[in-house]
């Protein structure tokens, strides 16, 4: 079955809501993919939800508000917010728009936030890593997100190749959604290829036979997103 690709500049609107990159009529078994940006001096909805989710900055930087205890965070942060969390994210780190993607399960669809829920306290934390502290060579997924942080839906993982060099073709029941972050390359799905590169969501569907491999001098960096 042919991949989802879509890159966030074809579909997300300067100042508009969140863009959604992975949603339901691309049939994604275990969750969801939007885009956002978060204008300085703004802020996102301060909210809470039964459900977690996963966010990551792919530019700029803030204060990430959760439970009135402020966290910054920055370009290249993977956070984890876990369900009934009281968050929001404030754009005050003097680098000009916040960019991120958002990776939301399946069940976000069924219910609705609470709006500034500051009576919901409670003792989850959230998990905030940045890509610094993993290794970025090329090779197998390197987990950022995962169970141990609490993930109970999907982790989200790095993923890289220099010149050269490939996955090997396999083939798997789970789906994987990624965001390519640096550079481009090739996706070969059930004997199909696709170009893909920075700024693509993609949704690899499930059992189907596929290989991301390099078409460049330049290293392909992505993110992955895989059902626990």
């Amino acid at each position: 079955m042919d991949p989802v690709i879509k890159n966030f500049r074809n579909v997300y609107v300067p100042e508009g809501p969140a863009a959604r990159l992975i949603w339901v009529e691309d049939n994604p078994p275990t969750c969801t993919m939007t885009y956002s940006e978060i204008y300085p001096g703004r802020t996102s909805a301060h909210h809470s939800h039964t459900w977690e989710h996963e966010i990551f900055i792919i530019k700029g930087s803030g204060t990430l508000i959760c439970y009135g205890v402020e966290h910054a965070i920055r370009a290249g942060d993977a956070i984890y917010i876990p369900p009934d969390a009281d968050h929001y994210t404030l754009n005050n780190g003097g680098q000009g728009v916040i960019r991120r993607i958002e990776v939301n399960p399946l069940s976000a669809l069924l219910s609705e936030a609470q709006s500034n829920n500051t009576n919901n306290k409670g003792n989850h934390l959230p998990v905030i890593k940045n890509l610094d502290t993993i290794d970025q060579s090329s090779g197998p997924a390197r987990t950022i997100i995962g169970p141990d942080d609490g993930a109970k839906t999907y982790s989200m993982a790095f993923r890289g190749v220099l010149k050269g060099e490939f996955s090997p073709k396999h083939i798997h029941p789970g789906e994987h959604q990624a965001f390519f972050l640096e550079g481009s390359a090739i996706l070969e799905c059930d004997g199909t290829e696709f170009f893909v590169s920075e700024g693509d969501a993609i949704l690899v569907h499930p059992n189907t036979d596929h290989e991301w491999r390099s078409n460049s001098d330049n290293p392909a960096k992505w993110l992955v997103f895989n059902p626990v």
